[in-house]
């Protein structure tokens, strides 16, 4: 902590002209050399010599100017001979020099222009006594200079800057992001001054207004500079691989592999989101929402793809997130699902970016189509829940009321409940519903005719992905289910999941004949 002294007033014309005048200041006992002002201006350079005994601060007094104490810094010069202009900013100087026993230390104060004066006041704040026989390079003295209205200058000890983001990722070369940047001193207050920007422009470059522009695929340190003081943020340009036609069975991944496509031929989207097991520290965890995974989802939804493969021949577009759900959390919309995380975002970014994939192929290749989310849950009855958007209350209601247009219209199968010449209530729940199929292949689910509504046990309606790739409005022509799953004698183990893999399949293929008149090209 500094302590300020009695200050020295002294007029330009009663500066010493001799570089080696004395003038002690007795109340900090410290032997101060004053360098003529226009001697230093002339020569910037100053002769730094050794001192073996007290240290004893070379003080340079500029130009007779209005000064502000703007920063502090330290610097260990290399030799005896210190050029001045290379501690000069845009509007600052240092001017500082403190000597230590066996080791020089250059502390430097900046001083920012303001207009001329004629009086000029300097304090000197004192080394304590036990630090003077010191060796350590740390020993330094201060010199806080004001002028003009005689107001207490506090000198800026050291200074934070951060930087907004700290990482950050670019989509493409091209592509561009702000970055900002501020300055704080120790007590937390900003301070004002001009940020000068870097990077490695190899990989992305960075204007005066901290404008990133992607450059190539890699990784490069962000660097923002004020007052001297230096902070720093990441940022990576990542390049997708570029398709152009996506070949069915093939795996396709995003970012370090944390999304997979593998492109089908059926009128059939099935995705994932919970099954994950990645834990990249590059991601910071979760802080909110659910975090559990959904075991063995991964696991089965590759064995419901070879199900329809040994059945068919043919593929359902396939989406997987292989983040665990503390990573990722797909089926939430960006915010929840990521919470701000860039690596997150992009591999949510890549997860809904395929869906949407597959179901515009699927619109090409076939016109209509359906669209199944697969989950896991752990309520206490051991049967499917099949979600279609429609709350447990809107189950519960009988056949003639769930058929009204508003149920269907707020349906994830909207399209199919419109177009179908059934009741809705037995596209939900009757013999050729997909409940009623599954039912058939000895699968209990709900709804279904077994079990036609979830009464007052915990039911899951759908989430997210139902909501944004099922059929919720005009146009929409992909009907969307989410299927959850619960563990014991279906997800558990490979044997009960094969055989469960094709119970679905069959289960799908028959009611997209039954309703739609077509499964496969």
């Amino acid at each position: 902590m500094s302590r300020s002294m009695s200050s020295r007033v002294m007029s330009r014309s009663a500066i010493p002209s001799d570089s080696r005048t004395l003038a002690s200041s007795a109340a900090s006992g410290i032997e101060t050399t004053w360098l003529d002002a226009d001697a230093a201006a002339a020569n910037w350079r100053l002769i730094a010599s050794h001192t073996h005994t007290t240290p004893r601060p070379l003080i340079i007094i500029p130009r007779p100017k209005c000064f502000t104490v703007k920063t502090t810094q330290s610097y260990s010069p290399p030799s005896d001979e210190v050029a001045l202009e290379q501690f000069h900013t845009r509007d600052s100087v240092y001017v500082c020099i403190v000597h230590s026993l066996g080791r020089r230390v250059l502390h430097g104060i900046g001083l920012a222009d303001a207009h001329q004066i004629h009086r000029m006041t300097g304090t000197i704040l004192p080394i304590p006594a036990a630090h003077r026989l010191r060796t350590a390079a740390k020993l330094l003295a201060a010199l806080a200079l004001t002028a003009c209205s005689g107001d207490q200058v506090t000198v800026i000890q050291s200074l934070t800057v951060s930087i907004q983001p700290r990482r950050a990722l670019i989509v493409g070369v091209g592509q561009s992001l702000d970055f900002d940047a501020v300055a704080r001193d120790a007590r937390g207050a900003l301070v004002s001054g001009e940020v000068q920007w870097s990077s490695d422009a190899a990989i992305a470059e960075i204007l005066s207004n901290g404008l990133a522009t992607g450059v190539a695929a890699g990784v490069t340190t962000i660097s923002a500079t004020i007052e001297g003081f230096t902070g720093t943020a990441q940022l990576e340009v990542f390049v997708p691989e570029q398709v152009g036609t996506y070949e069915v069975g093939t795996s396709y991944f995003g970012r370090r592999e944390y999304v997979e496509y593998i492109p089908g031929d059926l009128p059939v989207v099935m995705s994932a989101p919970h099954g994950g097991a990645f834990t990249p520290n590059e991601i910071a965890d979760r802080t909110f929402g659910v975090t559990g995974t959904d075991r063995n989802t991964v696991e089965l939804i590759l064995a419901v793809r070879e199900a329809f493969l040994e059945q068919t021949g043919r593929a359902p577009h396939v989406i997987i997130s292989r983040l665990a759900r503390v990573k990722l959390d797909p089926n939430r919309e960006i915010v929840e699902a990521a919470q701000d995380d860039p690596y997150a975002e992009q591999a949510w970014q890549e997860f809904q970016g395929w869906i949407k994939a597959a179901r515009v192929t699927i619109d090409v290749d076939f016109g209509r189509g359906m669209y199944f989310d697969l989950h896991g849950h752990g309520h206490d009855i051991d049967r499917l829940e099949l979600g279609y958007l429609l709350s447990a209350a809107d189950l519960n209601r009988s056949d003639v009321a769930l058929n009204a247009v508003a149920f269907v219209a707020s349906s994830s199968i909207r399209d199919l409940g419109r177009d179908s010449p059934l009741p809705f209530s037995q596209l939900l729940r009757g013999p050729t519903s997909l409940g009623g199929y599954l039912q058939a292949e000895g699968v209990r689910g709900v709804p279904s005719p077994g079990d036609v509504s979830p009464g007052s046990d915990a039911y899951f309606t759908g989430g997210y992905n139902t909501r944004e790739h099922g059929a919720r409005s005009d146009g929409e022509v992909i009907s969307g289910v989410q299927i959850e799953h619960h563990f014991s004698g279906l997800r558990d183990t490979s044997g009960n999941r094969g055989v469960y893999a094709a119970q679905l399949a069959r289960s799908i293929r028959a009611f997209m004949l039954e309703h739609y008149g077509f499964f496969s090209p």
